[in-house]
């Protein structure tokens, strides 16, 4: 571990207030010799990971607080404890339900500093499950499949261990059918070889009364609608969510199911089918018709002068070249 004098000063002078900041920059100084840096068997180098592992108890009373790497050990007066925590959490929710909130990046900012104050304190209990449940319900509206995926991860761990706690575990049959339709789409992602296995995990791991949950049993179907390509009961089945949550995810399966629609149906229809048959098949609402248009012709397929037929047998299906680039591994 190698720190200068000189930029822990400066980040003790962004933070503290001017108290203690020598005995804090000796103990910084000092933490190679208690993490057994340079003994046998010890690391060479501490990183932010071996921060997180160090526990301490917050005594910050301040509400907001940036998300910061680690890259020294937590101090006690700069981590929040769980009453603020709580506090904090109360005003960022007040604040997501304003219409004229604040842009996502300030609120991902503020859940990851929550989660890292919760970390470094070992608060695993059921606030901790709100926490992640909030953050990754506010990313999944946000678009934000990386946090999204943190959250979910750290999830699944909590509810292993809070099992016998009804308090805790009360949303989790949402969070295992958003899982599920993650893992469908981590199935279509060539980059990921994982996604067959890890579906077919939670699929083993539910119970019979699970099976029967409303949530669970629509993320099912969604699996089953993309499993045996029926684009006509997937496309009703987004239309029925039952959480915005899940219509956010099955928006990434969109334009999967969309390609293989159009193909299925430039094949079977010869010469030529209505554009709007085409639009309401493959999910467009009527307002979209425009923009859907558009969208057939970056797939490849040719309309007729007047916009209303496409010429099914002079089509070249494929990708969209609108393809937008998502987080997803």
């Amino acid at each position: 571990f190698e720190k200068s004098k000189i930029a822990l000063k400066k980040r003790a002078n962004r933070f503290g207030n001017g108290k203690n900041k020598s005995a804090s920059i000796n103990a910084v100084e000092n933490v190679d010799k208690y993490m057994g840096i340079g003994f046998i068997g010890g690391a060479s180098k501490i990183g932010e990971n071996d921060y997180e592992k160090m526990i301490v108890k917050g005594t910050c009373q301040t509400l907001e607080k940036e998300y910061l790497r680690l890259t020294a050990p937590p101090r006690a007066e700069l981590v929040r404890p769980q009453p603020i925590l709580e506090r904090h959490l109360c005003k960022l929710m007040e604040e997501r339900g304003n219409e004229k909130h604040r842009e996502y990046v300030w609120f991902c900012s503020q859940f990851k500093a929550l989660r890292q104050d919760l970390t470094v304190q070992r608060i695993f209990n059921d606030f901790a499950i709100r926490v992640y449940e909030s953050h990754a319900r506010v990313a999944l509206e946000e678009r934000d499949l990386n946090e999204y995926n943190q959250c979910q991860t750290q999830l699944k761990e909590l509810y292993s261990s809070l099992s016998n706690n009804q308090k805790a575990v009360v949303n989790q049959n949402e969070f295992i059918s958003y899982r599920l339709i993650y893992y469908v789409l981590l199935t279509s992602n060539k980059k990921y070889e994982g996604g067959s296995s890890d579906l077919f995990d939670i699929m083993l791991s539910l119970t019979p009364e699970q099976k029967q949950n409303k949530i669970v049993a629509h993320a099912l179907k969604v699996r089953s609608a993309v499993a045996d390509f029926n684009y006509h009961v997937f496309f009703r089945l987004q239309n029925d969510c039952p959480t915005p949550e899940m219509v956010y995810l099955m928006d990434y399966l969109v334009p999967i199911v969309r390609l293989f629609a159009l193909h299925r149906i430039c094949k079977a229809i010869r010469p030529n089918v209505s554009v709007d048959f085409v639009l309401c098949e493959l999910g467009f609402e009527k307002d979209e018709f425009e923009h859907g248009a558009q969208w057939l012709e970056s797939c490849g397929c040719v309309l007729s002068k007047d916009r209303e037929s496409v010429q099914t047998k002079d089509c070249v299906v494929h990708e969209s070249d609108w393809k937008e680039q998502n987080s997803l591994i």
